[in-house]
């Protein structure tokens, strides 16, 4: 009779790398599956807007849209009427406005969140150790 090689693992012993993998497995599922619902409750939309009709969305965006860029508009003509330079300031404040209208109607679509959550939810990368400090 031959004896079994030592260098394959029993059959009825449990095999430390497969328990590991197995482990390591579950542990990678587990964190999907909090990504997953992480990122289907982020494109959710807002709480101001879950219950509103089509039309009350949409009027909800357009007064955005329209109150950043009459802001915009009315600041730039109001720094032309002081300094005397009319079509520059106008000119200026309106295309600010317009970004910052697009920037707001797009908050509150939900579509990209504030500025503290981005910072929060990216940090930066850790510096890398130097070996030799240079003086």
């Amino acid at each position: 009779m031959t004896k079994p090689s030592s260098d394959g693992p029993d059959k009825g012993s449990p095999q430390p790398e497969l328990g590991d993998l197995s482990a390591r497995l579950k542990d990678l599922s587990g964190r999907i599956a909090a990504e997953k619902s992480e990122r289907i409750e982020s494109t959710k939309p807002s709480a101001s807007l879950r219950g509103a009709t089509g039309y009350a969305k949409g009027y909800r965006l357009a007064s955005e849209f329209v109150a950043g860029t009459l802001v915009g508009g009315l600041i730039g003509y109001g720094i032309d009427w002081l300094f005397g330079t009319l079509p520059f300031g106008l000119i200026i404040f309106l295309l600010l406005g317009f970004g910052a209208g697009i920037l707001n109607m797009a908050r509150a679509a939900n579509r990209v969140p504030p500025a503290q959550e981005r910072l929060d939810s990216n940090p930066p990368p850790r510096a890398a150790l130097d070996d030799e400090e240079e003086d």
